[in-house]
């Protein structure tokens, strides 16, 4: 700021513009520290006209400006946002980071979506097991990713599990006996399925290792095995385990009980020589027919649909499902794709040029962002490939807050994502940099907010207009599927609205007490859902909960409905800030309200569908949390009392890099 204002003043011309520059720019900074206040207290409507004023006061007032289209954006205002962007993008033409601004919202503008192109794989990262000390993994078979990017390893000479964090780090092993031969590996949700070749066992783990659950035994009967090699978990916590030497699949419940099994030994449909690895892809189950090679498809049930073979398939062994893709890990000749939609494949064997390639490819298997881990059995590494989309792409680095509420204690609160807007979740502290006024923090502490326990805050909207005047005896009945559930950490807040919006009830635990603010009878004309859910956002953005708006209404929109508050803002507003809106209708709903549940990541339900009602607590309480925050303390001293402090954030992780700024002033 001090260099704006100095180069105003070597271009002034007398003393009265000096004067009169010194003046405006006073008064431009005086609004942009109340701008500041209320941007970091998350209230970004108020913000904005704060900035705007210093805009308006002092026109070269580029930070002021660059606050105003971060508060235009995070308020859900993305036209209005992009316009101070490009203002700012003709006065410094060769910014690079206000041309990514530009470019990421026009992108999103349109719809537009990174799609995962594996026509080209660029390598980022390696795992080396004879590097690793206590973590090695000797002749390694199979790997697993869970939803904190932590990578699993089995290790069949070591008889143990190793696991590491999303950049490399040995975290903890697992080894249920000193002369195990752990085989299989597969994670979804909270737990972990590992096979033990040698005991013909299956354990079910939750990610610190702890068994809950262990099943099996030597034989050929239900619920046996005679080396259990490959295994998937499916989305209802179903367990399928390749029982390789019977040359079958089996099927057990959450709780190990067996289900059923399909397959025998033969080279006929159905039937299967040596299979080696399973995949659940929807109701389909994928198996790698080893000895066949090929890959036979069944339905959940165990009845076979077909074989997919390829005259180059040689030894297929490894198997996992990205989206529509099957990746296919042939020991032989590298890691093959098949699209399942449109049934065209590819093979992927070397890179650099092909100075480089797989000696014996066992499996391969991908996080939510793409990226694929591919595990060689010969060279005891596993290789990590980004699609050039992900490398190529900078990330979407946004500071919603700073909080120095316990000064010289620093609360930075972010929202990272890449460029089609999709959160990119568990990274750690050694992928963030930060620096004060160009001096780097050194004690930095990352709260990647969804490891936390999870509480849950809502916002309860009650239609109060006449329409919904009609169903005022079924709201304690509907809101009782949430109500009986909350906890004492929970909080819920009861706003109604027809022409205007007023509190019932102000955030609470208490059943009673809301029950009681569901009773009032206050109907009448108009229906301003816009506005309502506008400002239930606003009133969830500052909780560290998981955080939902929940609309109860009769479903009919009114001309009235969105003339404040447009839908297309309510759900850019809502997406800025990851808070889903659910929407509970007593009638069939408007195409509206079903769009705003849909992009906001909400549900839309009946009141009568009483499963649905009965299951959404659960689904909030369960529901991803991708906000981080930076804690650190500040090198500057309470006598620096009103300076402006300059923020710097770098993020780097497996060739994503992202970059942003902020600051605020000293208290």
């Amino acid at each position: 700021m001090i260099q704006v204002l100095c180069a105003a003043v070597h271009s002034s011309a007398s003393a009265f513009s000096f004067s009169s520059d010194l003046v405006q720019f006073e008064r431009a900074k005086d609004y942009f520290k109340k701008g500041v206040h209320f941007f970091n207290k998350y209230q970004y409507l108020a913000a904005v006209e704060f900035f705007r004023n210093a805009v308006s006061a002092y026109p070269d007032y580029n930070t002021a400006r660059e606050y105003l289209a971060r508060s235009y954006k995070y308020a859900g205002f993305t036209d209005e946002a992009l316009k101070e962007w490009e203002s700012l993008s003709n006065i410094n033409t060769e910014n690079v980071y206000i041309r990514n601004k530009i470019d990421t919202i026009r992108f999103r503008s349109a719809r537009g979506s990174l799609e995962t192109d594996f026509s080209r794989l660029i390598l980022s990262e390696e795992y080396v097991s004879g590097l690793l000390k206590r973590f090695r993994f000797p002749a390694p078979v199979d790997i697993a990713v869970d939803g904190e990017k932590n990578l699993y390893v089995t290790s069949f000479s070591g008889g143990k599990v190793s696991k590491f964090d999303s950049n490399g780090r040995g975290l903890s092993t697992f080894s249920p006996t000193l002369t195990s031969k752990i085989y299989g590996i597969d994670s979804r949700g909270s737990v972990l399925a590992v096979t033990d070749f040698k005991y013909d066992t299956v354990y079910i783990l939750d990610h610190n290792f702890n068994i809950k659950k262990k099943f099996g035994g030597t034989g050929k009967g239900e619920g046996q095995f005679h080396g259990p090699e490959g295994v998937a978990i499916d989305h209802k916590g179903n367990v399928y385990v390749v029982d390789a030497g019977n040359h079958r699949v089996q099927k057990f419940d959450d709780a190990g009980n067996f289900i059923l099994k399909f397959g025998r030994h033969g080279e006929y449909e159905g039937q299967f020589d040596n299979p080696t690895d399973v995949c659940i892809h929807g109701n389909r189950v994928y198996v790698t027919d080893t000895g066949n090679n090929r890959i036979a498809a069944f339905d959940d049930s165990g009845n076979f649909i077909k074989n997919i073979t390829r005259q180059n398939l040689v030894m297929p062994r490894g198997i996992s499902a990205f989206r529509n893709t099957l990746l296919v890990s042939d020991e032989t000749r590298g890691l093959f794709f098949y699209d399942l939609h449109t049934g065209k494949s590819r093979w992927f064997r070397s890179w650099e040029g092909g100075k480089k390639r797989f000696a014996k490819l066992f499996t391969t298997t991908s996080d939510r962002d793409g990226l694929l881990y591919c595990l060689d059995h010969l060279y005891e590494k596993v290789f990590v490939f980004s699609p050039p989309e992900i490398t190529y792409t900078n990330l979407d680095v946004e500071v919603t807050s700073i909080e120095t509420r316990d000064y010289p204690t620093v609360a930075v609160y972010l929202n990272i994502r890449d460029r089609g807007g999709k959160p990119v979740y568990a990274l750690k502290r050694e992928n963030f940099r930060v620096s004060e006024d160009n001096a780097v923090v050194t004690r930095l502490n990352v709260d990647y907010m969804r490891t936390r326990n999870p509480s849950v805050s809502m916002v309860l909207c009650v239609d109060r207009s006449t329409q919904s005047k009609g169903f005022h005896n079924e709201l304690p009945w509907v809101s009782e599927f949430i109500l009986r559930k909350m906890r004492v950490n929970d909080k819920i807040k009861v706003l109604n609205f027809n022409r205007d919006f007023w509190t019932g009830n102000a955030f609470d635990w208490s059943r009673r007490r809301t029950l009681k603010a569901l009773q009032e009878r206050r109907y009448g004309q108009g229906q301003d859902t816009g506005a309502v859910l506008y400002n239930a956002i606003s009133d969830l953005i500052p909780s560290l909960s998981r955080r939902a708006v929940v609309l109860l209404t009769s479903g009919s929109v009114s001309p009235d409905s969105f003339n404040r508050y447009t839908s297309k803002y309510i759900i850019e507003y809502a997406r800025n800030h990851y808070i889903p809106i659910h929407i509970i209708t007593f009638n069939p709903a408007d195409e509206e309200l079903e769009r705003i549940a849909g992009e906001t990541g909400g549900k839309l339900l009946r009141a009568s569908n009483a499963a649905g009602l009965n299951s959404l607590y659960d689904e909030i309480k369960r529901g991803e949390e991708y906000r981080y925050m930076l804690l650190y303390h500040s090198f500057k001293m309470p006598t620096f009392k009103g300076w402006w402090t300059d923020l710097k954030i770098n993020i780097d992780y497996k060739g994503q890099r992202g970059y942003e700024w902020g600051g605020y002033f000293v208290p």
